[in-house]
């Protein structure tokens, strides 16, 4: 488990610490009632260098005697940073719901794409 979320480094793979602009200063939001986070972080230019959102999505469901119970039904972690080349180094993992076997989890890996392919910049 991650013990501060705002470390711009404590998801990158530490050889590639390297190839990435390093953030400064950074800012947050968080919303409880989804719950959802947001982080930025900005270079020595102020421009943005690093992006991080993550996501639950819950369902109302009812147990075998009716009662209400909430579950997990999805969520959703992505984190970028601004290479010093101009592309950005991208990781998204998605999970999708309980079912029979669990949560599904799909991880995209560490891959390298424009910043059009970055959500929310």
């Amino acid at each position: 488990m991650i013990s501060n979320e705002t470390d711009w480094r404590a998801r990158l793979p530490e050889e590639l610490c390297a190839d990435v602009v390093p953030v400064l200063w950074s800012e947050s939001f968080h919303d409880d009632g989804v719950p959802a986070s947001k982080w930025r972080g900005y270079g020595a230019d102020g421009a943005l260098c690093w992006y991080r959102h993550s996501f639950m999505l819950w369902e109302e469901c009812f147990d075998e005697d009716d009662l209400p119970f909430q579950r997990q039904a999805g969520g959703e972690s992505l984190e970028a940073w601004r290479c010093r080349d101009g592309s950005w180094l991208r990781r998204l993992v998605r999970t999708q719901g309980e079912g029979i076997c669990g949560h599904r989890i799909q991880d995209g890996g560490y891959e390298r794409v424009s910043a059009r392919d970055v959500p929310r910049l």
